[in-house]
């Protein structure tokens, strides 16, 4: 099995930890009608796990603009910045 492998019951347990919305920019799986995948925090290409510490829900948007970036330029301050980690900060403090 691939260290990457996610089973269902971890599936659902994520999905009901983010209340079946996207981690990042919190689209409601239910409203869109659309099922969001389970993304890696830390990318398994950064030694990244498959623990539900290190998994949420995303968006197809979101997941594809993260990739298995860790970091983003940001406009402002045109430094690299840490990407939003739904399991370690709060969406209202972001």
């Amino acid at each position: 099995m691939s260290r990457s492998y996610v089973s269902a019951a971890v599936r659902r347990e994520i999905a009901e930890k983010d209340r079946h919305r996207c981690a990042y920019c919190l689209s409601s799986e239910v409203l869109s009608g659309i099922a969001l995948a389970i993304d890696h925090i830390v990318p398994v290409s950064a030694q990244g796990n498959s623990e539900p510490d290190n998994l949420c829900l995303a968006c197809r948007s979101c997941n594809e603009f993260k990739g298995n970036q860790q970091v983003a330029l940001d406009s402002v301050s045109g430094e690299f910045v840490p990407l939003f980690n739904p399991r370690q900060q709060l969406w209202s403090d972001h």
